[in-house]
């Protein structure tokens, strides 16, 4: 029987192969079975810093602010504000009482007859006055809007540079700006705000908003500067 004959010498050449080469096969096996291991540690670690490590430190990386919050609590700016508003209010008040010296000028034509030297001169003199009262006013309500203009300018510059500072120094890459302004079911005004919010959720610690008031009041004191000359010391 070849054929049996010959599968029970290549069973012998096996043995005699494996027997011979025993160690080298173990030494293999180990060093496989190391390197399996290895390569399973290390993916590990790396899927637990890309899943993780990134997260924890997106999340110690970014901060909100309530910019309009701050506005409101900005002391220096809410004086300067108040300010002007006494000062419109002032040019208000002059306007009503020029207005009223006009409306008691023009009865005085009663006294001259329609066509008259006196009638045609004192008209001329309403009409100019008139004219001028209104320039004024116009002239007046624009410089108003652009000192409050400049004001709402300089202290946002002023803030912001607040808000960078505290970051840098804290290590904070990103600051988001929010609405802290609660939702209310019959007030559609705070219903669209919180709407259009970027900021869906933010845990409380990260909201730097009463940090960035307490030094922007620190920097302003009742008879300080303006923000705009603060930034620049």
């Amino acid at each position: 029987m070849p054929f049996e004959g010959t599968k029970g010498h290549g069973a012998r050449q096996s043995t005699t192969f494996i027997k011979n080469n025993l160690k080298n096969i173990v030494q293999w096996s180990a060093k496989m079975f190391l390197r399996s291991v290895t390569g399973t540690s290390v993916a590990i670690t790396c899927w637990i810093a890309l899943f993780t490590g990134p997260s924890i430190q997106a999340q110690q990386d970014i901060c909100v602010v309530d910019i309009a919050q701050v506005f409101k609590n900005h002391n220096q700016f809410n004086r300067q504000l108040e300010g002007l508003k006494q000062e419109a209010e002032q040019f208000k008040f002059t306007l009503q009482q020029k207005a009223q010296q006009l409306r008691t000028k023009s009865e005085r034509l009663k006294d001259f007859s329609p066509g008259s030297d006196e009638f045609k001169q004192l008209e001329t003199e309403l009409a100019q006055e008139s004219a001028n009262l209104e320039v004024d006013q116009r002239s007046k309500t624009r410089d108003f809007m652009q000192l409050e203009a400049k004001l709402h300018f300089d202290t946002y510059v002023h803030v912001t540079k607040l808000i960078a500072g505290y970051c840098e120094q804290n290590g904070i890459r990103l600051a988001l700006r929010y609405d802290s302004t609660q939702m209310s079911p019959d007030d559609p005004n705070t219903i669209m705000q919180r709407v259009n919010d970027h900021v869906i959720f933010h845990q409380p610690q990260r909201d730097i908003t009463q940090t960035i008031i307490q030094l922007a009041n620190q920097e302003s004191p009742a008879t300080g500067n303006r923000p705009s000359d603060t930034q620049n010391r």
